[in-house]
């Protein structure tokens, strides 16, 4: 539990849940825009599933009854009796299905030249001859063309109309070309088909031949349904055809998600098309208001934890102040008596553990109660820190430690020094002091030190240390001043 606090105060924990949570919540926000990104493309596919099935089977339906219209037309011709029936028994004969079937233009029986035998017209054909449809040339060219749909024409029956051609061979006895029997569709059929369907924005249909010629589009970009558009160049392999696939429109430039499906049987397919922009908007939208509160929450979420840590560092930093003057001599900057007992005590037990030698330096400086009368505190003051400033340059291998034990005392640690190293580093520190006077605002003070030494034994505790320092400190000082002693040997 400290640790968790400590963790807590220093702010570290505070920024990971709160990054964790906002991680957290921009992974759901994104996980729920995500589901709603499907959703709106299954809506799509299923409206385009369902749109296409609908059209493709309206067509189909309508289209097998042509093509039974025209084999029972074609059944018919093959009667012998058909010429002597009276012409208008004959006509009922010939074209008794032609009702059947919705919209349709008219139905032809063409010769092996392309001219008029029968008609169900009003008006007479006689005069007008269909060689160059392309319905005409693909049925004498090819015996196996079967059923056959062509592509877009204007009628020369009805002016200006258009329609497609839906035609059979006509063979003779010999198998030899002897004409076709046609039914055009007119394309207002498929156009009002497409009419009753409720596109969104944007939403496009096309009937499309498979050789990509477009039989008609809905709506259309030049008023007469793009009728003989090629979308060759565009149209996808047809193994595509029964998924979606996106395309950019040449007409009208809008960026489309597109599904194909054949019309069975026939060379067509149906392709309707939703609006990539349109389709997604109410989702752009969405997304961009989840968005904006998703970052503001976040932000607002993220500034008040700022707040709280930038709270918790001045705390910490106002604390280790605290803590810092409590183990800091104010006067010299050096460790207080506090951190020499803390810091002591670990040494001692450090040097028992690992049997290393230990030194302890008790320095005082002598006749310092004379600077104070001679001179005043000021002086004296600024001859305390100049002393303390003198002991750290001459105890500054790393971990040497250096306090102010009180009054005109310090003391040094020196772990890992046997007394040879502690009387040399204790000679360096007098030495220093008593070489060069100290001159403090305006007056030359000379200044000598004191110094004890203790060497840790393996019974000593951390109180004996500074206790036998101290008594050889006295032993320096009943020698003369400005000498290094310690308890088993005098130094002059």
């Amino acid at each position: 539990m400290d640790k968790v606090l400590k963790h807590l105060s220093s702010g570290r924990l505070l920024r990971f849940v709160t990054s964790a949570l906002i991680l957290a919540i921009v992974g759901m926000q994104s996980f729920a825009l995500w589901r709603s990104y499907q959703e709106t493309w299954r809506d799509g596919e299923r409206y385009t599933a369902n749109t296409i099935s609908v059209l493709a089977g309206a067509i189909e339906r309508d289209f097998l009854l042509v093509e039974a219209s025209l084999s029972g037309l074609a059944e018919a011709l093959r009667e012998p009796t058909l010429m002597a029936l009276p012409p208008a028994l004959r006509q009922r004969v010939l074209f008794r299905r032609a009702g059947d079937a919705n919209d349709f233009g008219v139905m032809l029986v063409l010769d092996a030249d392309g001219n008029v035998v029968f008609d169900d017209a009003e008006d007479d054909l006689s005069a007008i001859n269909f060689a160059d449809r392309d319905y005409f040339r693909v049925q004498k060219d090819n015996p196996r063309a079967g059923v056959y749909v062509s592509r877009p024409f204007v009628s020369r029956i009805a002016s200006s109309e258009r329609a497609i051609g839906i035609s059979q061979r006509l063979n003779a006895p010999d198998g030899s070309f002897a004409g076709v029997v046609v039914a055009s569709v007119r394309l207002v059929y498929f156009r009002q088909l497409f009419e009753r369907v409720k596109l969104p924005p944007g939403g496009i249909i096309r009937l499309t031949r498979t050789d990509g010629t477009v039989v008609l589009r809905y709506p259309s970009t030049d008023g007469r349904g793009n009728v003989g558009d090629s979308v060759a160049p565009d149209h996808p392999p047809i193994t595509a055809a029964d998924g979606w696939w996106v395309q950019t429109s040449r007409l009208d430039g809008e960026r489309r998600y597109l599904r194909t499906a054949y019309v069975q049987g026939f060379p067509l397919t149906v392709t309707v098309g939703l609006s990539a922009r349109r389709q997604f908007a109410g989702w752009y939208l969405r997304a961009a208001i989840t968005l904006a509160l998703t970052l503001t929450v976040s932000l607002l979420l993220a500034l008040t934890v700022s707040a709280l840590a930038s709270s918790l560092r001045r705390s910490r930093e106002m604390e280790g102040q605290l803590e810092r003057m409590a183990i800091t001599d104010s006067l010299t900057g050096l460790p207080n008596r506090r951190a020499l007992d803390l810091t002591l005590d670990v040494e001692v037990r450090r040097s028992r553990r690992e049997r290393r030698e230990l030194a302890v330096l008790m320095i005082d400086i002598d006749h310092f109660k004379r600077v104070n009368d001679t001179h005043g505190h000021a002086v004296g003051d600024a001859v305390l820190a100049e002393i303390a400033h003198r002991i750290q340059r001459a105890a500054c291998r790393p971990g040497d430690f250096v306090c102010r034990y009180g009054g005109e005392e310090f003391v040094v640690i020196l772990p890992e020094t046997p007394s040879q190293g502690a009387e040399l580093v204790a000679e360096r520190i007098r030495a220093s002091v008593a070489a060069i006077a100290v001159v403090t605002h305006g007056v030359a003070v000379e200044i000598t030190v004191s110094i004890g030494i203790a060497v840790a034994r393996a019974e000593d505790q951390p109180g004996d240390m500074v206790a036998r320092s101290d008594t050889a400190l006295y032993t320096a000082k009943r020698a003369g001043r400005n000498r290094v002693a310690r308890l088993e040997t005098f130094a002059a």
